[in-house]
């Protein structure tokens, strides 16, 4: 009974863990269906030959890895919106978002066709600096320009290019606003950014 009530009402994020542990199932749920999705589609009646191919696996494998990561920056993104949403960050969280997004890439092995995530960790860094907050970026924003990164990395097309793109485009796109949408209903702001600050002052105060 508590399963299926936390199923359909889900507890409010109160902590950093949890906090963690929701914007890295999201994204990892929206990479591996966006792409696998796509790919099945754009196969057809090749699909199941296809996934059976150890050589399009690993090409599969890259996509999944690469979208997952892109995707996770757009929701670190949009958490700072949600935890900050005023002018001037409080200092050290965005850091302490930074430290958060490498600890949940970290969670896993860096894949085999990357010595790191570096790329990807500086360029949310830039990110999160030039939020406007009289003009943030949207959800649908963030979903639109990870599908222009996500796509050179899809494993298969269908030859229809502009399609191709507005398919992939619109699965990210409509996963990033329900993302959205469930950050914002479950997010208890003030704990969160409360107990990220703190986690940040302490790896800082026991730091050589």
């Amino acid at each position: 009974m508590r399963r299926l009530l936390e199923y359909f009402r889900p507890p409010p994020i109160r902590d950093a863990s949890a906090f963690r542990e929701f914007l890295s199932g999201e994204a990892s749920y929206l990479a591996q269906r966006s792409t696998y999705e796509f790919s099945r589609n754009a196969l057809a009646w090749y699909g199941q030959a296809a996934f059976g191919d150890p050589e399009f696996n690993d090409a599969f494998r890259i996509c999944r890895w690469e979208t997952y990561a892109t995707v996770l920056a757009g929701f670190v993104v949009l958490a700072d919106l949600r935890l900050n949403p005023a002018a001037g960050a409080p200092d050290g969280l965005h850091g302490a978002l930074l430290a958060t997004f490498d600890a949940m890439l970290r969670a896993y092995p860096v894949p085999a066709h990357r010595a790191n995530w570096d790329d990807i960790r500086s360029e949310l860094h830039r990110d999160l600096q030039a939020i406007d907050r009289a003009a943030p970026p949207t959800p649908k924003t963030l979903g639109t320009r990870a599908a222009e990164r996500v796509y050179p990395t899809l494993p298969v097309r269908s030859g229809n290019t502009m399609e191709d793109r507005k398919v992939i485009a619109n699965a990210l796109t409509f996963g990033t606003i329900a993302f959205n949408d469930r950050l914002t209903a479950r997010l208890d702001a003030g704990a969160v950014r409360d107990d990220l600050l703190a986690m940040r002052a302490l790896v800082a105060a026991t730091a050589p």
